[in-house]
């Protein structure tokens, strides 16, 4: 099955000095995102398109990049 977030950051194709800089592709799909997100993910946990396992590795990540965008982001 394709996925179009992976797609859209240019299939990790994409390499800066060894890393992979996927905030411009990143942004670009966040703002022509349509939806709910958390109703998107359950709907696919629901529908068995996603497993347990994987909404659970997707949510680590998700929380691994807060933790780091918390760490360079100035305070308020």
């Amino acid at each position: 099955m394709s996925n179009p977030l992976f797609h859209a950051l240019n299939g990790g194709n994409a390499l800066r000095g060894g890393q992979r800089n996927f905030a411009p592709a990143l942004l670009q799909h966040i703002q022509g995102f349509q939806g709910n997100p958390m109703e998107q993910l359950q709907s696919k946990l629901n529908s068995g398109e996603m497993t347990q396992d994987q909404y659970n590795q997707l949510w680590g990540m998700a929380e691994n990049i807060v933790q780091r965008m918390m760490g360079v982001l100035p305070r308020r």
